[in-house]
């Protein structure tokens, strides 16, 4: 059975019909997968304060007491993670992008030349695939490419790959089509 972590982002309860129907989409899928979803705007989630604690002090473990070691202990478990955003402002939203800074302790603060590049030591064998689902009604190609490139270099710097990255509209079908078929 695959796991997956979806990481919510949606800021609001705006889209919180579209999230109630992507939920019961994917529980069709349970005979195959094992989904865990966390609703950012549900969460106590402090932002990186740049310490290097996870680093040095705690290695893995982030100084902050608040709800991400939960999502850590979920992604570093997982197969893929999927991180699905409205597009807030041009970008994904600031609790999206939030984790995006906190899965810093995944990896060492070593540095060593991976495909020509510096980039962190793997602190894990293995590292899950990511995943990008973003919603915007404006269907804005060059912003999409934008984040996407973004969570391309995301998915280096954390050993991994980006299979999944496409827009979504507002239709729950296509979003877990994508994430039970990535």
């Amino acid at each position: 059975m695959r796991k997956i972590t979806i990481i919510n982002g949606c800021s609001d309860g705006t889209h919180s019909v579209f999230e109630e129907a992507l939920s019961t989409e994917i529980e069709k899928h349970k005979t195959t997968l094992s989904v865990e979803i966390f609703k950012l705007r549900d969460m106590k989630i402090g932002y990186c304060t740049g310490c290097w604690s996870c680093w040095v002090k705690t290695p893995g473990l982030c100084s902050l007491k608040d709800d991400m070691p939960q999502i850590l202990r979920s992604v570093e478990a997982s197969d893929r993670t999927v991180f699905l955003s409205p597009v807030s402002m041009g970008f994904v939203t600031a609790q999206t992008k939030k984790i995006c800074d906190r899965l810093i302790p995944l990896v060492h603060p070593y540095i060593e030349v991976d495909g020509g590049e510096f980039h962190h030591v793997r602190r894990y064998d293995s590292y899950p695939e990511l995943g990008l689902l973003l919603m915007d009604p404006d269907k804005d190609m060059e912003r999409f490419d934008v984040i996407h490139k973004v969570f391309e270099r995301l998915s280096i710097n954390l050993k991994s790959s980006l299979p999944l990255s496409m827009m979504i509209g507002e239709t729950e079908r296509e979003a877990a089509n994508a994430v039970s078929s990535f």
